[in-house]
């Protein structure tokens, strides 16, 4: 299998809203906030939380800035960019509280498996984001992905599942229903919720340096 595309990727732009900072800080990060259905719930029930939401999609990532701004939220930083190479890009180990990650494309043929961001490496580098007893949630409405993550997660050092293995939205506290994941609700899909935490002992920091 091919290699992800580091040096390519890694030469793109990254845009910010609402500009880039001298410090990259946050307490909260999603990637893939999509519309940014619990990325502005979150952001407008904690106003004193800082978030940081990654976004592939360039139109998503420009229509989701006049949302942030109709409800007036400042304590949100918005990037667009491959989260892979801006995440360590920018993000220093242990900076975030909680790492929401809600219904990534789960590119289901084979020939695009190295599209699919939930990977072991992916995982290893949102679990070296996480503080010690920091929370990292998964949603997906397709049940090979979910066990595919759950593969992943569970070959990571320090990540352990809260659920068995998968939990319910009631588990997910302050939690928002994305319009998408109503619409497929309604369809009859089934969504399953994944629930891991940090635990307190440390890793090496060579798989670190080698993700940058």
């Amino acid at each position: 299998m091919k290699s992800f595309p580091w040096e390519f990727e890694s030469k793109k732009e990254v845009l910010f809203y609402p500009a880039k900072p001298q410090m990259f800080e946050g307490d909260i990060l999603e990637v893939g906030p999509g519309r940014g259905d619990l990325l502005l719930s979150l952001a407008t029930l904690f106003p004193a939380k800082r978030f940081v939401a990654v976004e592939l999609g360039k139109k998503r990532y420009y229509k989701l800035i006049p949302r942030i701004q109709k409800k007036q939220l400042d304590n949100i930083l918005l990037l667009q960019g491959e989260a892979r190479i801006v995440l360590p890009r920018y993000f220093a180990e242990e900076t975030f509280e909680k790492i929401y990650v809600l219904f990534p494309d789960p590119w289901p043929k084979k020939r695009h498996a190295l599209k699919r961001l939930l990977s072991v490496e992916f995982i290893s580098l949102l679990t070296r984001l996480l503080k010690t007893g920091g929370d990292f949630f998964v949603a997906t409405d397709v049940r090979t992905y979910a066990e595919w993550v759950i593969e992943n997660a569970g070959r990571v050092e320090l990540l352990h599942n809260i659920g068995s293995p998968f939990v319910g939205t009631s588990a997910l506290e302050n939690y928002e229903t994305t319009f998408f994941e109503a619409k497929w609700r309604e369809e009859g899909r089934e969504i399953y919720y994944l629930w891991y935490r940090r635990g307190k002992t440390g890793r090496s920091g060579s798989e670190w340096s080698k993700a940058k």
